[in-house]
This record gives structure tokens, C-alpha cells and sequence, in this order.
């Protein structure tokens, strides 16, 4: 049995705080379960009332004659911990606390808060809530919870799970889904989460064999690494997250001495563990509720191969352009089946993809040609997905046309899609022929083409749901001892760490303050100032470049010491590093910071000194192996840069890569002491040559 088999299929539920007003919380719950079809008991309990809409009232917890598994609790903050106590005395082991006033009200509600949760530990009883709506079993009738949940439209038994942090936004999605034919399993609203959390409940999910899609709602989560094992686990077992991220504007907490950090936003590291793990992301209802039906019809394609079927040329235009932002590719049909194409289409229609049937048809005496038209393209190796624009046909042409496409759609195990401008009540039984065969009719053909990008996007996750095929290194066990405490490493020290995680570096030689002479430097040299209380050296004139020999190195080692001292007389300066002069190659900057959820996060990003006006940048949670980093690379706007262009060779993006894989090991090598690294530049020579840091900067926690 679950864990959760007592939240979800409870023997019996109780509602502590239930109200003889039915439209009061606690009354909501006990007239939903009254005229759900629920087969357990129903146990209100409040001793003012001797019943509540039909059920005997119960005076305390503790009085209740009947099995029970779940208690909903729709009081006050102040009464909650004695509730939750009584329920672990009586045996009940799971509660959904309703109302707020906890640690969202200040430190009084902290307080209530932890005496809330201690009780229930002493127990042994798991919370949903507090601050939350409530959750709901569909296919069981469970229903522990107020307001949208309780009332119509009543929501149909189906294969997707819902886990939303906000209730009634949550509800929102999930009510237009059901709307446009989305069936439901299990329905539940986390709100604060002070016990029971979204990557449990996406577990739980991933575990039960009637849940086929997760649907979530998150604003943040206090555990990154256990939200990601629950997302793998999830793209693993076929069922794919779809994920609403709000909050993505907030910019987390930043240091001043990285580049990378500066990059960084909370939001960029949720967009990396969702990439990474497969999640499909979405930005509004409609893009949720198409992935929701697109997946429910049963079939997935086997890559970003799309033909179309249209009778007007502008909704073929308008879904290409879609159909580019979404990498999905209108792809050349074979040579046998244009020709065939030619033998049963209209000889005005056009026979390449898009594939124009032109105004008017079919007409009745042409079905079985424009059925075998359909089953032609289906029959196309190189198709991995149709789309059929209907357009704003109707009446009996639209009935045909979709009666047809549904017949041919049956015979392939390619996902179909269609879109009409025309409203079911119109055009009723065409759109009963395409639910049966589970082709989704969406009703704008840049929606179909965005539903079935994503559709690709979870199906490319799929087939990568083994782990990577090239593990990341060993743990390092040859990195110099680092000094203890909160400290900003010099660049000698930091590209010390960087060569010995393998990461290649400039060949530098350390000076003294005052050199007598240029024994071991190879010009021509970067000279730069040694500090660890100087990151950013070249803002106070503590970088001299294309330094050509001792005598010019003498007076560059005084002028950067008197600048140093010039604009920073306390800081302890330890040296001047003679840095090799790298020629040619791209810059790039490798970063990690350490996030409060995920742990390390790795960032790429083009333009050197230029990467914050760029933006250019990409991330990904460490570790990861070889296929993440090529990943990385290809997700910059600026890639083709590293293909070379104007007669510039290709760089050498294999170097890059492996550079990334062993920063990824070296973060995780240091998670506990990272706070930033920042190698900037990281520069990718050409094809062969690989790759050099020329500067870097490690901060330690």
C-alpha cells in the first residue's frame, strides 16, 4: 500500500471546525461529501451542533465511532496543534489543515506554526497545508476541501494528477482543462507545504498506476535536488510534469565579486532543473490544457518531423512560424508520396508539405481518395507528426473531412492534430469523430503547433530518461587544501583548484611585488596584481597585457602596485602573476553558484568581459555528464559562433564540453564550501587546440 493510501482513500474523513452554515468552510466539506457518491464515513465534529446536514455531530475527535483515516481541519491557527494531537491519539494519520495565520502572519504564526508540526510528529500524522483549498480523489469521491473544489463544474475521473502551491489559480487550470475534456485522478492544493511537499506528492504520482500526467503549479521549493530526483523519476516512468513557474522575475541574492552571479537569476536556476529533468514548461492555461489533452489522446512521436494538411494557405503560414519557435520541422515527404499525393488530390492542390487541398474539398465522391491521402502522408517514414487545418469549415464538409482523418489516424501510431475555428456546437458530430480517434481539434493553428513542439519536447526527454551515457568524473581527490572560512581566493590560488578538477589554465609564473628579473616567463606575458581582496583587479589598473619583456615588465609591476595602493591601501597584496597570452579562440564565461535549493548551478555564457550586456548565457544543476554540456553549448543564441564562421575555423567544442562536465565535478566536489566560481575568460581555441582559462576567481562559504 502507499504511503499515502490514507490520504487519498481514506476509510472515513472528519471535519474538525464543521458548520451548520453550509456555506461556511467546514460546511462546504461535509455537503460536498454528502452528495459526492463518497462510501466512507462522514464525521463532523463541532459540539455546538448535535448534526450537520444529515451526519450526527461529534463534540471532539476523540468521539468518533468509526474508522477514520483523514481529518480536515477548518479552524482558527491557535486550536490547530491541540486538533492535530487528538488525531494522532486517535489514530488518524493524515489531516488537511484549510485555513492560514502560520508563519505567512509573522513570528506569532512561525510559532503556532512549529507547535503544529511537532504535534503532528508526535503523532505520526502527515499535513497537507495549512493556508491550501484542500485536496480531492476524483475516482473515490474524497473530497478534504472548500471552495472551487466543492462545487460545480464537478471534475471527471481521469489519468491526470494536479499539485498547484497556489489553490485558486491552481483550480483555474485545472477547471479550463476539464472543460475542454481533461479527466482527473487525484487533485491537490500544497499551499504552505509545512509538512507533506510537492516533490512527495509528485512521487506519490509517479507510483500510482492511474496517473498518467502530472500537472503542477510551484512558486518555489525548499528542497531542489529532491524536486529533481522526483522529476527524473517521473520522466523515467513516461509520465511527463507539466510545470506553471511563477514568480520567475525575483532576482536571488548576489555577491559582488561574480560575474556569473550577476547572470544569475532564481528563475534561471528552475529553468535548468526543468530542462535537465525533462519537465515540460509552460507560460499560460492554454499551453497547459493542450499539453493536457495532446497527451491524453495516447501517442507520442518518434521526432520533430511535422507535415500539414490545409485548405488555406495563411493558417499554414501562421502554424510554420509556431512551428519554428518550437524546432518542429515541416519536412520534405518522400518522392512516393508526392506521387501519390498527385493520383488522389484535386490537380490545383499542391503536394508538398504544407500540403494545399485547396477550398471545397472533399466532396462525398472523393472520400476514399482523400482518406488514402491521410494514410499516405501517415505512411511517410520521414512524418512524425500531422496536423490537419480545418479552418472554418463546417456542416457536412467538416463531419467528412473529420470522419476520414479520424478512420486513417487509427491505422498509425503517430499523434494527429487539427484545428477549427468552428465551435462544437456548430459543427457537433466532426468533432466527435476526431475525440474518439483522440486527435486533439484546438482552435488556433499556432496553439496546435505549440502543443505538438512540446509534445516532441517530452517524447526527446523520454528517450533520454536513462542517465547520461558518459558519467561524470570521479570524485576529485587531488584538489590543494583550501583555507578555512568565508574567503575570496587570488586568481593563483583559484586557477591552482581549476588544474587540478583538470580544467586546463594559462601558464602563469608568480612574481613578487617588486621583481628583480623575469627568470621562467615566456613573453609576451598579462601581468596582473595578486590579491585575494581584489576580484575585479583591471577596475583599479591591476592588469597590464602584451607585455614584451623584463624591462617593460619591471615598470608594469610599479604601476600596478602603486594603483593597488592607490585605490585600496588595506588590502594585503601577495604577488603579480605572469600570465601566457592566449591568441585568437572565442571567449566564453564558466560560472557556478551555489543556490540555496539546488545546491551548484552551472552557467555558460558567451562574450568574456561582454557576457552581462550578451546575456547569452545557459545553466545547468551539477553534476552532469558529457550530453548535458553539448546541451548547454547548443542552447546559446551565439553557437554557431563555435562552427566558425567568415573563414574562421570551428572551435573546439568537444574541449568545451569536457571543461564543463569536470566544473560541473568540481562543484559538486565543493558544494559544501562554493559559494561562486567564476572562469572568465574560458577561452575555446580551434577544433583540436582545446580550451584555457586565462582568469578565474573561486569564492569559499
Amino acid at each position: 500500500m502507499s504511503a499515502f493510501e490514507g490520504l487519498f482513500n481514506p476509510r472515513g474523513i472528519a471535519i474538525v471546525g464543521a458548520s451548520g452554515d453550509l456555506t461556511r468552510f467546514g460546511g462546504q466539506t461535509v455537503r460536498a461529501l454528502n452528495t459526492s457518491g463518497y462510501q466512507g464515513g462522514v464525521y463532523p465534529v463541532n459540539p455546538k451542533y448535535p448534526e450537520i446536514d444529515g451526519r450526527r455531530s461529534f463534540a471532539s475527535v476523540s468521539e468518533i465511532d468509526g474508522p477514520c483515516d483523514l481529518a480536515v481541519i477548518a479552524l482558527p491557527a491557535a486550536h490547530v496543534a491541540r486538533v492535530v494531537r487528538e488525531c494522532g491519539q486517535h489514530g488518524i494519520r493524515f489531516a488537511v489543515v484549510l485555513g492560514g495565520g502560520f508563519r505567512e502572519m509573522g513570528p506569532e504564526g512561525a510559532k503556532l506554526e512549529a507547535e503544529m508540526l511537532e504535534a503532528a510528529r508526535a503523532g505520526g500524522v502527515r499535513l497537507i497545508g495549512p493556508n491550501c483549498i484542500g485536496m480531492v480523489n476524483v475516482h473515490a469521491h474524497v473530497i478534504a476541501a472548500f471552495g472551487s473544489l466543492t462545487r460545480p463544474p464537478h471534475l471527471q475521473p481521469g489519468p491526470a494528477s494536479v499539485a498547484v502551491q497556489s489553490g485558486g489559480f491552481g483550480m483555474s487550470v485545472v477547471i479550463q482543462a476539464a472543460m475542454a475534456g481533461v479527466g482527473f485522478r487525484y487533485v491537490v492544493a500544497t499551499g504552505s507545504e509545512s509538512d507533506i511537499t510537492m516533490p512527495e506528492l509528485i512521487n506519490h504520482y509517479v507510483d500510482d498506476p492511474g496517473t498518467k500526467v502530472i500537472l503542477t503549479y510551484i512558486e518555489g521549493v525548499a528542497d531542489g535536488r529532491a524536486f529533481m530526483a522526483a522529476l527524473n523519476r517521473a520522466r523515467a516512468a513516461g509520465k511527463p510534469v507539466v510545470i506553471w513557474k511563477g514568480g520567475k522575475t525575483g532576482q536571488g541574492a548576489k555577491a559582488a565579486a561574480s560575474h556569473t552571479a550577476n547572470l544569475t537569476s532564481t528563475y534561471d536556476v528552475y529553468r535548468a532543473a526543468l530542462r535537465q529533468c525533462g519537465a515540460i514548461e509552460v507560460y499560460d492555461t492554454e499551453q497547459a490544457v493542450d499539453f493536457l489533452v495532446s497527451f491524453t489522446s495516447g501517442r507520442l512521436p518518434q521526432g520533430r518531423n511535422v507535415a500539414v494538411v490545409t485548405n488555406t494557405g495563411g493558417s499554414a503560414v501562421v502554424f510554420s512560424d509556431t512551428a519554428d519557435e518550437m524546432r518542429l520541422t515541416l519536412t520534405p515527404l518522400a518522392t512516393a508520396t508526392t506521387d501519390q499525393l498527385r493520383k488522389l488530390l484535386p490537380p490545383l492542390a499542391a503536394v508538398d508539405n504544407p500540403i494545399d487541398t485547396t477550398a471545397g474539398y472533399p466532396r462525398a465522391e472523393h472520400a476514399d481518395d482523400y482518406r488514402a491521402a491521410f494514410e499516405a502522408v501517415l505512411a511517410d517514414p520521414a512524418v512524425h507528426q500531422l496536423c490537419v487545418l480545418f479552418g472554418t469549415i463546417m456542416g457536412k464538409t467538416f463531419e467528412l473531412s473529420a470522419r476520414l482523418l479520424s478512420e486513417a489516424a487509427m491505422k498509425f501510431d503517430k499523434p494527429v492534430f487539427g484545428f477549427s475555428a468552428v465551435p462544437a456546437v456548430i459543427s457537433t458530430q466532426g468533432h466527435e469523430h476526431l475525440a474518439r480517434a483522440g486527435i486533439p481539434l484546438l482552435p488556433s493553428p499556432n496553439r496546435a503547433a505549440r502543443a505538438m513542439g512540446l509534445l516532441a519536447d517530452f517524447a526527446e526527454a523520454r528517450r533520454r530518461a536513462a542517465p547520461d551515457g558518459n558519467p561524470v568524473p570521479a570524485a576529485l581527490e587531488k584538489l590543494p587544501a583550501l583555507p578555512a572560512g568565508a574567503v575570496c581566493l587570488d586568481e593563483h590560488e583559484s586557477k591552482q583548484v581549476l588544474a587540478a578538477a583538470g580544467i586546463p589554465v594559462t601558464r602563469d609564473v608568480l612574481l613578487p611585488l617588486e621583481p628583480t628579473g623575469s627568470a621562467g616567463v615566456t613573453f609576451p606575458v598579462a601581468l596582473k596584481l595578486v590579491s585575494r581582496q581584489i576580484a575585479h583587479k583591471s577596475d583599479i589598473g591591476g592588469v597590464k597585457l602584451g607585455i614584451q619583456n623584463a624591462a617593460e615588465l619591471s615598470e608594469a609591476a610599479r604601476e600596478i602596485v602603486a594603483s593597488a595602493r592607490k585605490a585600496l591601501p588595506e588590502a594585503k597584496l601577495s604577488g603579480l602573476l605572469a600570465c601566457e597570452m592566449v591568441s585568437g579562440g572565442i571567449e566564453t564565461i564558466v560560472g557556478v553558484v551555489n543556490d540555496e535549493s539546488f545546491g551548484p548551478v552551472v552557467a555558460l555564457g558567451l562574450g568574456g568581459v561582454l557576457a552581462e550586456t550578451l546575456k547569452d548565457v545557459t545553466f545547468r544543476i551539477a553534476p552532469f555528464g558529457i550530453d548535458e554540456a553539448h546541451a548547454m553549448i547548443a542552447e546559446l543564441r551565439g553557437a554557431g559562433l563555435f562552427d566558425g564562421v567568415r573563414g574562421k575555423p570551428p572551435a573546439d567544442r568537444a574541449a568545451l564540453a569536457e571543461a564543463l562536465v569536470r566544473v560541473s565535478a568540481l562543484a559538486w566536489a565543493l558544494r559544501g564550501r562554493i559559494a561562486e566560481l567564476d572562469i572568465n575568460p574560458l577561452i575555446v581555441l580551434e577544433r583540436g587546440r582545446g580550451v584555457v582559462a586565462a582568469d578565474a576567481l573561486l569564492a569559499l562559504r
